[in-house]
């Protein structure tokens, strides 16, 4: 038998009827881009993160992107961050023109604080923590060490919506922080998308134009978009929001049936491999269950050849 690591199939027929129904309340209002459904996608969004403001974006890449925009990172700055993500994490430092500096990780995959504080020079502007597969990085250190220093922390939580560090959700922690709802996500989509949050209304304004070609809208439209920033686009659809909205009522049963099976999948496997870890006072999103092995390469094969 060969078990897909993914299956994005709808196959259960009642959801699957929620989900069309919202894609043809859409169709039906004909408000494509920027539709009721954004509006309240983003504050569910931002309750469930804990903080003020959400921006529904294209994808987490570009949520990410725009994080570091808004806060005018740019050439000559470094950037913080962990070399265990993915490539987008770097890319997005890369593409404001600034340099991304990847410090060491610690036994549970994510960055070592100690290392962020011996790479931190006069250029560092800003630190990324990626809490990876879920669990969340040590953050109460991290602000501590970047309010030192002055500089910002960006939480790339895109595989940890709904995560918990010592009973405080992912994306509170940050200047701004970054979800993915891609469709492989906890929380997926059908197709791309992200979202940006953040406590700062003035971020908020600024990243509201910068996912929509940098533009600000006149009410009284006599100009019909000023450009205030240069940017492309990168909004959200509300397709896909209102997709979105069914899949959140679903997100705290999913996560905790993901909880169950880890737990067991920990009972059966703590001897043989080192598990995930469940901490105390935290939620683990469990966007994958990654295991490390001494015998790693072996082990692959052996499950790939195995189905």
């Amino acid at each position: 038998m060969n078990v897909p690591f993914f299956d994005l199939r709808v196959s259960d027929l009642a959801l699957r009827k929620e989900l069309l129904d919202s894609v043809e309340g859409v169709l039906n209002h004909g408000r494509i881009l920027f539709g009721p459904e954004v509006d309240e996608f983003e504050e569910k969004v931002a309750q469930a993160a804990g903080t003020k403001y959400a921006v529904g974006c294209s994808s987490g890449s570009s949520a990410l992107y725009l994080a570091l925009r808004c806060l005018d990172i740019g050439p000559g700055d470094e950037v913080i961050t962990t070399p265990l993500t993915w490539i987008i994490t770097g890319n997005a430092i890369a593409e404001c023109g600034a340099t991304p500096v990847f410090v060491d990780i610690r036994d549970d995959f994510n960055i070592d604080p100690d290392a962020i504080t011996d790479s931190i020079t006069t250029k560092t502007k800003a630190v990324i923590p990626v809490h990876f597969t879920g669990l969340m990085c040590e953050m109460d250190r991290i602000c501590e060490i970047a309010k030192k220093h002055d500089i910002h922390v960006i939480e790339d939580a895109a595989q940890s919506f709904g995560a918990e560090y010592r009973s405080q959700k992912a994306g509170s922690f940050s200047s701004v922080a970054i979800f993915s709802m891609n469709s492989m996500k906890v929380l997926g989509g059908y197709g791309e998308t992200g979202v940006a949050v953040t406590d700062r209304e003035d971020l908020y304004e600024k990243l509201k134009m910068l996912r929509y070609t940098g533009t600000k809208s006149d009410p009284a439209k006599i100009i019909t978009n000023e450009a205030i920033y240069v940017s492309l686009n990168h909004k959200i659809d509300t397709v896909q929001a209102a997709m979105l909205l069914v899949m959140m009522k679903y997100l705290p049963d999913r996560m905790k049936r993901r909880t169950e099976i880890a737990i067991r999948y920990n009972q059966a496997l703590s001897d043989i491999v080192l598990c995930p870890e469940f901490r105390k006072g935290d939620i683990h999103a469990l966007y994958t269950y990654a295991i490390q092995a001494e015998k790693r390469d072996q082990l692959m094969k052996h499950l790939n050849d195995n189905g």
